[in-house]
């Protein structure tokens, strides 16, 4: 007699302990992971064109901000005349001097900065404070809208150009 073997039927893979296994591990992964806070500062880029431009009425304010380690040199016109020298540690008086700017120019709303490589960033960014807006509680500067209407505001500078300096 020719006996018959039974096929003998592979058992199933139980796939839960290793999906289960997989999970506790990610999860380990993700609690052992080190997450950093980045942080930017938003500024424009530098405008350049081949253009060649209309004449303008009334030479640009061209503001710019030179930061060295003792000084902020606000330079302003586009041969960079230098309009005040403050020292970094009289932040306050920079606000006041940016105010009296922006009431001469309430339809300018850049600045250019150029730190030194060396200075250091959370100074920085107190200067771009400085620069940004009104520090005094109750002192407003004229701006201008599209329809060159007039409004009082307490945002001075709010477009920031960085050009590195030496």
């Amino acid at each position: 007699m020719i006996k018959r073997r039974k096929l003998n039927k592979m058992p199933k893979l139980n796939l839960i302990p290793i999906l289960d296994a997989i999970f506790i591990f990610i999860f380990f992964l993700l609690m052992s992971a080190q997450f950093l806070d980045i942080y930017e500062i938003g500024s424009d880029a530098p405008i350049t064109t081949t253009l060649t431009q209309p004449k303008q009425k009334k030479e640009p304010l061209n503001l710019t901000l030179e930061i060295s380690k003792n000084n902020v040199l606000v330079k302003t016109g586009l041969e960079g005349k230098l309009y005040k020298k403050i020292s970094t540690k009289n932040l306050a008086s920079l606000n006041d001097v940016l105010i009296e700017l922006k009431n001469k120019h309430p339809e300018e709303t850049s600045a250019i900065l150029k730190p030194k490589k060396s200075y250091e960033y959370h100074k920085i960014i107190k200067v771009i404070d400085h620069t940004r807006e009104v520090m005094k509680p109750n002192v407003y500067v004229t701006a201008v809208d599209d329809k060159k209407r007039k409004y009082p505001s307490k945002v001075l500078f709010d477009k920031i150009i960085f050009e590195t300096q030496n």
